[in-house]
C-alpha cells in the first residue's frame, strides 16, 4: 500500500509507525527534522521531489529525556536489523551537527544507522561530518547505488558487505579517512565502491582511502575495495592508516 507524507500522516514518523510490511512511503518536497526509526521489513521510503530528513544529535549530547547520545545513537535515521528488504529513494539523509558551525567540537554523529539486509539506496545524498554513514551487521547485504556521500572522519563504516556504486564520495576537510570498515573474517566482502567519482574539497590534502576499524580484534580483517574509480585529487602517499584515536576527535568508548 502507498502512504503518502502531509496527505495521509503528517509526519514520516506518523507514517512509519502506521505502516504495515511492505508498505511504501512517499514523501513530497520539503525538509523534515525527524529522528526515524525503522523496524518493519519491506518499507519504502520515496522522496517525490527534493526531501531532506535531518537531524542534529550527536556522541556527547544530551536527548530530550536528559540522556546522553553515543554514536550509535546518534543517527538521524537508523534502520533495525529487523527492517529486511528497506529501500530509499531520491532522499537526503542528513546530520546537520556539526555541518554548519565548524568551530562545534567534533565528534560521531550520524545521518544513517543501517543494519538491515537486502536494503537499497537508491539516488540519496548522506550529508555529515565524523561517522555519517554507518553500515552494519556481519551477514548483511547492501547496496548503494548513484548517491553521494559526504564526511570527514570514518564517514563510511560499520561491517556489512556493501556495494557502492557509480556513486560520489567527497572529503570535505583536511586529513580525511574515507572508510572505517571492520569486515569480520567470515565475510569474503566488506565495502566495495565500483566505478565511483571520489573528490575532496578545495584545499584538502592528506586523504586516505580508510584505516580498519577494531582490527586489533580476533576475527577482524577490515575488507575495502576501490576498483575502476576516479579520484579528483591525489592520496596520502601511504593510502591507507592503521586505526588509532585521533587527536582532537571525541572517543567513544563504545566504539
Amino acid at each position: 500500500m502507498n502512504i503518502y507524507v502531509r496527505y495521509d500522516y503528517k509526519t514520516v514518523n506518523e507514517a512509519i509507525f502506521n505502516a504495515s510490511d511492505g508498505d511504501k512511503i512517499i514523501i513530497p518536497s520539503g525538509v523534515y527534522k525527524e529522528k526515524i526509526n525503522i523496524t518493519k521489513k519491506n518499507i519504502s521510503l520515496i522522496g517525490d521531489g527534493f526531501v531532506t530528513i535531518t537531524f542534529d544529535a550527536a556522541s556527547g549530547n544530551l536527548d530530550p529525556d536528559g540522556n546522553k547520545y553515543d554514536t550509535f545513537s546518534s543517527a538521524t535515521v537508523t534502520v533495525d536489523e529487523s527492517a529486511a528488504g528497506f529501500r530509499a529513494e531520491n532522499i537526503t539523509f542528513e546530520n546537520s551537527y556539526n555541518r554548519i558551525d565548524s568551530d562545534i567540537k567534533v565528534t560521531q554523529a550520524l545521518a544513517v544507522s543501517c543494519g538491515a539486509d537486502g536494503t537499497v539506496f537508491d539516488h540519496c545524498n548522506f550529508l555529515g561530518w565524523q561517522d555519517t554513514l554507518y553500515l552494519w551487521g556481519s551477514s548483511c547485504r547492501q547496496y548503494v547505488n548513484d548517491c553521494y556521500i559526504e564526511g570527514s572522519v570514518d564517514f563510511i563504516f560499520g561491517d556489512a558487505t556493501v556495494l557502492f556504486e557509480d556513486c560520489d564520495i567527497n572529503c570535505v576537510r583536511e586529513k580525511s579517512y574515507i572508510t572505517a570498515a571492520s569486515t569480520a573474517e567470515t565475510s569474503e566482502a566488506g565495502f566495495v565502491f565500483y566505478h565511483c567519482y571520489i573528490s575532496a574539497c578545495e584545499n584538502c590534502g592528506n586523504i586516505y582511502l580508510g584505516r580498519p576499524w577494531r582490527a586489533h580484534t580476533d576475527g577482524i580483517n577490515s575488507h575495502t575495495a576501490f576498483i575502476e574509480c576516479t579520484y579528483n585529487f591525489d592520496c596520502a602517499a601511504e593510502g591507507w592508516l592503521p586505526w588509532h584515536l585521533e587527536p582532537g576527535t571525541e572517543a567513544d568508548k563504545n566504539r
